[in-house]
């Protein structure tokens, strides 16, 4: 029994004295028990001597802007359709974007029985007007003969109606025959404006049914922007404004203007149609991708030339000038602006940015 006593006594003990000596140790290695060391003289300050431009930054007021995408359409398309039943004989058009001029022939339908209906019609125009002219010569031999007494008044009136009759029938061949005729003009199917074509939706022999499209025209000389706009932008918009536009496969910004705002909103997507027309520019087509820039008023940013940001991985710096020495800034950068670019934190206005010489290259 007092051993075991003894040994409970003991481990306490060593744990205190391991402690004591760890902080001893700590203690002479942190110089403790040695003097200190005297003052050396004073560290030069950051940076490094200005090489480059001063330049002075000031707040610059630009206008904000907000991107809606849309597509290139014509503001006149138009699908020519057969208006008769018949088949396709020949084809004019042979591929989609071929220029085609107004009246020019596109597709010419099968007419052999259009044309056995005009003959018909004419034989019966013939026929009608033959008649007539019998019933106008009774009539007149009528009249002689009643104005001598060799005929009674009664005949008269029935030779009269007789030849009002023929006259209404002769009218009504005369319209069978342009009937006829207008039905034999739709098989030879013209362009109806000067354009290009979309697309051809039939071959030769094929049978088309009135109304079944034959191809689709637009007018490339008037094109619009239709774009999608989200309805609390819709409202900073108004028919005949001026708005920016910007096609992103020619590398083309211009001008527009608003034509059309749809005032029926996508449920879906709780936007709008905007339309915005302007001058055609070589090269645009149908199809094409655009953007309308909405104008959102103007805001205030400060602007670096971008030779002046240097990047070192993922983070962005400027040299700020303090005095005769340059320090280095982190700063985090916004949009471009030709050749300055946004700073959005890390500078103020009234600092000094050093602006390197152009020899030493961009920053960036």
């Amino acid at each position: 029994m007092p051993k075991v006593s003894l040994a409970r006594w003991q481990r306490p003990l060593l744990v205190v004295t391991g402690i004591a000596a760890m902080v001893l140790l700590l203690a002479w290695l942190m110089g403790a028990f040695h003097h200190r060391m005297p003052a050396g003289p004073a560290l030069p300050g950051p940076g490094v001597p200005v090489r480059g431009e001063r330049l002075t930054l000031q707040p610059t007021t630009t206008p904000r802007f907000e991107t809606a995408i849309g597509t290139v359409r014509a503001v006149h398309e138009t699908i020519v359709a057969s208006r008769v039943l018949g088949r396709v004989a020949s084809l004019a058009i042979t591929r989609a974007g071929q220029p085609v001029q107004k009246d020019e022939l596109l597709c010419q339908l099968e007419a052999e029985d259009l044309q056995a209906g005009l003959d018909a019609a004419r034989a019966a125009l013939q026929v009608a007007v033959t008649r007539r002219d019998k019933a106008k010569l009774d009539f007149d031999r009528t009249q002689s003969l009643v104005g001598t007494g060799a005929a009674a008044p009664e005949k008269l009136d029935t030779d009269k109606a007789t030849l009002a009759a023929a006259e209404a029938e002769v009218e009504h061949a005369r319209q069978g025959v342009a009937g006829a005729e207008s039905a034999l003009g739709f098989a030879t199917i013209k362009a109806p404006i000067t354009g290009i074509v979309v697309d051809k939706q039939v071959q030769v022999g094929d049978v088309v049914q009135p109304g079944q499209p034959i191809c689709t025209l637009y007018d490339p000389t008037r094109l619009q922007l239709v774009a999608v706009v989200r309805e609390e932008l819709a409202g900073r918009l108004q028919v005949g404004q001026d708005v920016s536009v910007r096609l992103d496969a020619l590398q083309l910004d211009c001008r527009g203007t608003v034509a059309e705002i749809v005032p029926s909103a996508q449920a879906a997507s709780r936007s709008f149609e905007v339309k915005v027309t302007g001058p055609c520019h070589d090269g645009v087509v149908t199809g094409m991708f655009g953007r309308l820039f909405v104008p959102l008023g103007e805001t205030r940013e400060l602007l670096v030339p971008a030779r002046a940001v240097q990047s070192i991985g993922q983070l962005d710096f400027v040299q700020v000038a303090e005095g005769e020495r340059a320090v280095r800034r982190l700063v985090r950068l916004g949009r471009p602006d030709g050749d300055h670019i946004e700073v959005l934190s890390g500078l103020a206005a009234g600092e000094v940015v050093v602006v390197p010489p152009a020899d030493q290259g961009e920053g960036r």
